[in-house]
């Protein structure tokens, strides 16, 4: 399996890509699924990620992706609850040169601790 998109889209987890404009860049398959699950409508590739989060998550997230663009964190997580127990949810920035170039983030099923 040397195609890195055949990795990404069978991995079970789920990974969300999003550009410092909050635009989704690139979603997994698991991260459609687990979207479905969760009854989160919203997620598409080309969207804004407002189309599928709260205002105030909206909020949360412009705080966190400016401390990623500023370089004052590295990585951001939270746990909420999942279909099937608990969610680990992992942001990490991506920079082109010096600038922040988006954020990835990975929802593992699991606790993390």
């Amino acid at each position: 399996m040397s195609d890195v998109n055949t990795v990404w889209d069978n991995l079970n987890t789920a990974v969300i890509v999003s550009d410092p404009d909050f635009k989704v860049t690139y979603a997994n398959q698991r991260a459609y699924t687990l979207f479905d699950e969760l009854k989160i409508a919203g997620l598409e590739v080309g969207k804004n990620m407002a189309a599928c989060h709260k205002p105030e998550t909206m909020v949360k997230m412009k705080g966190i992706y400016q401390d990623f663009a500023d370089k004052k964190i590295k990585i951001n997580y939270l746990t909420m609850d999942g279909p099937e127990g608990t969610l680990t949810i992992v942001n990490v920035p991506f920079y082109v040169g010096d600038v922040l170039g988006g954020v990835v983030e990975m929802v593992f099923e699991g606790s993390l601790a």
